[in-house]
């Protein structure tokens, strides 16, 4: 059996997230299972796998490199003052984003065979969160 897990990158970036003191929690599949939407420390950062994608192959296949892509989620709450103006979660959520972005773009995370490439940033909104996802590609050999 081997010692690789298919998920290192995902724990490797949620440890360097660790590094941003303006996050007060970091969430990842292990420990996020019971977390609703308002029962989530904010603000966080949640890192999840999203996909994979073959790039190349060769030797009919027997070694294939994989980009696996992984969303990198800065999450704040709206405080009940706010709800007519967002622009100061947006503000704090947009500094945070920044921090995000400058701390992983172009790092190499020991499990990947290069550094992390950014390749879309993405917004969402609920009545009570701020969401920007960050999405960055690995890359691993198999």
């Amino acid at each position: 059996m081997s010692d690789k897990n298919f998920f290192a990158v995902r724990d490797e970036i949620a440890e360097k997230l660790n590094g941003i003191s303006g996050l007060k929690k970091i969430y990842t599949p292990a420990n996020s299972a019971n977390v609703t939407e308002l029962s989530q420390v904010t603000p966080n950062a949640q890192v999840y796998y999203r996909r994979i994608r073959k790039l190349d192959d060769v030797a009919k296949s027997s070694m294939n490199m994989l980009a696996q892509q992984w969303e990198v989620t800065v999450v704040e709450r709206h405080a009940s003052a706010q709800l007519n103006d967002g622009s100061a979660v947006l503000d704090r959520a947009g500094a945070l984003t920044q921090q995000v972005l400058e701390l992983l773009s172009g790092w190499q995370p020991a499990s990947s065979a290069r550094p992390l490439n950014l390749i879309a940033v993405e917004e969402d909104y609920s009545p009570t969160c701020v969401y920007i996802t960050l999405v960055f590609e690995s890359k691993m050999f198999i």
